[in-house]
């Protein structure tokens, strides 16, 4: 039987937090696509983003120094 990879989710906060946007930022991402996000069933509906998903976006928008200075 394959095992399960686990993932830790942050809150859209928590995101925002490390990429240093706002909240709204964040939900601009995910409806853009370029972060993915899971909704929970609950009454408030909160936001749930994987931690793999917040590692690749920063991966992909990283930048190096020749480019920065371009």
């Amino acid at each position: 039987m394959a095992e399960l990879e686990t993932d830790r989710f942050l809150t859209v906060q928590e995101v925002a937090d490390v990429l240093r946007v706002s909240r709204w930022s964040v939900g601009r991402y995910i409806d853009a696509g370029a972060l993915q996000a899971i909704k929970g069933d609950g009454t408030n509906g909160s936001i749930r983003i994987p931690l793999s998903s917040l590692t690749a976006y920063i991966e992909a928008h990283t930048v190096s120094a020749e480019e920065r200075t371009r």
